[in-house]
């Protein structure tokens, strides 16, 4: 915004008032007294037309004032953030690497290989997610390369050993057993975002998946093979697999390179073994035949120009200003004075228009802050009390969307927590992978539920503090804790203190009401189909899942879970940053103001926008040019008036 403009037009302004009174002094020193004029004045006829004319010229001189500050409004090109969001024709691809101590050579390969496959990439957006036991989702399906490069390179690390990178694995061991095959795919599939369920008018996006695996199963898991397998191909997904075992165990139809094989060629996919030379190729080759469709890429910020209300209020007083002036000077209408006021008016008309010529381009904007959500994924979380019956995940996901429209540009990052806590996506400003990622939030399979903290994100979440704190320390650190508050270890939570500065703002945003919900089980298995739906008690849609029972001592039937605000304030209060009770409805704002957001700024490493060069202001600036004469006229007249006699009136 040409802010600059605002003074030059109050300077501009304030000498044209100026040179009004001064030339209204020199004419009032020329004029020369009349006798008796006292006596016409005094008449009460002439006291009530000076009145009304006094009127016209005040209300003409309020609508040359209107007319000038919106004109020199519009001309200083007002600015207001927008968000712009592309369209995108795209496949998707979720990377599923198999943990187990066999397989780390093979996923190295295959981070490699896909990091320096995403420097090729345009307009495909690429996922990984890393199993054994339990699986991990290392990002969302992002576009933004330079994100996945730098998070497959750190993945490379961790499956080549590198001192250090242990961590990374963390999570994937939660379970009973050990490398999960079905279990690992169903959740790759399940990381894809939007409804599959009949009538949904999501856009159908080509989905593949890339299972590096051995295929050599260690425990019970809840969802065989086999079964991702037809998930897979009920929700469109084709799994392509790369085996670096492929005949170690023979070629049997039972062996498990042959099941494998069997598997994925059911799901539409291919197989290869890892050693072959045409795997990759193979398998990008395949992905690029699967159909393109039509999506809103990620939202991008940008300061877009908002001139509509100022040319709207200077084309409204320019218009009043003219029947005013019509009223007080009927003489002719061809005079130099009304051809400027006509061309006042269609200055005006034509900046609204917003004429422009291409090659100009529109500024990145973004709030210079990171983001970090801890979100609660225990069972308590799907406790169906938010809104008309609703999990309290759905507000969870709500909410994530909401606070980031209000901070454009911002970095944002996804830690969960239920037994342990998982980085679910590092910083980044792609609101696409948020998006994905918010979308296929699911709480903790209830199998392996042993008891939560309501602080087991602390020491996560610390460390990802410390290291945005350490990579740009100028840079504010937002922290939005959402969660119920249930205490479900049997010992007191820790604290969830940090070191001074770490936390600049954000929120504890509590879900959930004291009558509380009941919770549906998470098998592990999404039930897909309308005919395994019907309607519960609420008139909520059931998708066949059964509740979590009460096995406590004496009591039977469905669990109830139950908000602890207490323990959220205590949080709240740790951190330093406010509560605030999440109801379905309620509206994002008031939260925000409360949290300390930063403000918007130009975004200087994005670079601009492509847009065409708006010629508006130019004309805005001629109607406030042109419309200083008359603001001299009105004032040289008012000034010039005689003063009102108090005695006298209207009959």
């Amino acid at each position: 915004m040409f802010w600059w403009l605002l003074p030059v037009a109050a300077a501009a302004a304030g000498a044209a008032v100026w040179a009004a009174l001064r030339s209204n002094r020199l004419s009032n020193g020329r004029r020369r007294p009349v006798a008796h004029a006292d006596r016409l004045t005094a008449l009460p006829e002439y006291q009530a037309a000076l009145r009304r004319h006094r009127r016209w010229l005040v209300l003409a001189g309020a609508a040359c004032g209107v007319l000038l500050v919106s004109t020199a409004v519009a001309a200083a090109r007002p600015l207001d953030v927008s968000t712009l969001r592309p369209e995108q024709h795209n496949r998707d691809i979720m990377l599923c690497l198999d943990t187990s101590g066999s397989m780390s050579s093979a996923d190295a390969a295959v981070a490699d290989v896909f990091a320096g496959l995403a420097r090729e990439f345009d307009g495909e957006r690429i996922g990984l997610t890393i199993f054994d036991s339990t699986a991990i989702q290392v990002f969302p399906l992002t576009d933004d390369y330079h994100y996945a490069q730098e998070q497959l390179h750190l993945a490379r690390d961790a499956f080549d050993g590198k001192q250090g990178s242990s961590g990374f694995f963390d999570g994937t061991w939660s379970g009973r057993g050990s490398s999960l095959i079905g279990d690992g795919l169903a959740s790759c599939i399940n990381s894809f975002p939007g409804s599959d369920a009949a009538g949904s008018n999501a856009p159908r996006r080509s989905r593949s998946v890339v299972l590096a695996t051995d295929n050599l199963l260690s425990g019970e898991p809840i969802m065989t093979l086999d079964q991702a397998a037809r998930l897979a191909k009920d929700r469109s997904v084709h799994v392509h697999a790369l085996n670096p075992g492929d005949l170690d165990y023979g070629s049997g139809t039972g062996q498990p390179g042959a099941q494998l094989r069997a598997a994925v060629e059911s799901s539409g996919g291919s197989y290869y073994a890892l050693d072959s030379p045409a795997a990759v190729a193979g398998i990008v080759t395949a992905v690029e035949r699967t159909e393109t469709a039509a999506i809103q890429g990620a939202p991008r910020a940008v300061f877009s120009e908002v001139p509509g209300l100022p040319l709207a209020a200077g084309l409204l007083s320019a218009l009043a200003l003219c029947a005013v002036l019509w009223r007080l000077q009927p003489g002719p209408r061809g005079s130099r004075g009304w051809l400027r006021r006509g061309a006042v008016v269609l200055m005006i008309m034509a900046a609204a228009l917003r004429p422009g010529l291409p090659g100009g381009s529109v500024q990145a904007a973004a709030a210079d802050l990171n983001v970090f959500f801890v979100v609660d994924t225990t069972t308590s979380m799907v406790a169906e009390d938010y809104g008309n019956g609703s999990p309290r995940l759905e507000g969870v996901r709500k909410d994530i969307m909401a606070i980031a429209g209000q901070l454009p540009g911002a970095r944002f990052s996804v830690i969960t927590f239920d037994t342990t806590a998982h980085v679910r996506m590092p910083l980044s400003t792609d609101t696409l992978a948020l998006e994905t990622i918010t979308d296929v939030l699911e709480p903790q399979v209830t199998a392996y539920a042993k008891g939560s903290s309501i602080t087991a994100a602390r020491q996560v979440l610390a460390e990802q503090l410390a290291a945005a704190r350490d990579g740009h320390p100028d840079r504010p650190r937002l922290v939005y804790y959402l969660g119920d508050g249930e205490q479900t270890s049997g010992r007191e939570p820790g604290a969830m203190t940090f070191d001074g500065g770490l936390v600049a703002g954000g929120a504890v945003l509590g879900y959930g009401t004291a009558a509380g919900g009941r919770m549906k089980e998470n098998s592990g298995q999404k039930i897909t189909g309308q005919e395994n739906k019907g309607q519960d008690n609420s008139g909520q849609e059931d998708d066949g899942g059964t509740y979590v029972q009460d096995n406590r001592a004496g009591t039977s039937g469905d669990a109830l879970s139950v908000i602890d605000e207490g323990r959220l304030r205590t949080i709240a209060g740790q951190l330093g940053v406010p509560y605030v009770h999440r109801a379905a409805g309620d509206p994002v704002g008031d939260m925000m103001q409360q949290a300390r957001p930063g403000r918007v700024e130009r975004a200087d490493g994005d670079g601009p926008t492509a847009a065409a060069a708006e010629l508006y202001w130019i004309f805005a600036a001629g109607a406030f040019l042109l419309a200083l004469p008359e603001a001299v006229g009105i004032v040289r007249q008012l000034c010039g008036l005689p003063r009102m006699r108090r005695s006298g009136g209207d009959r």
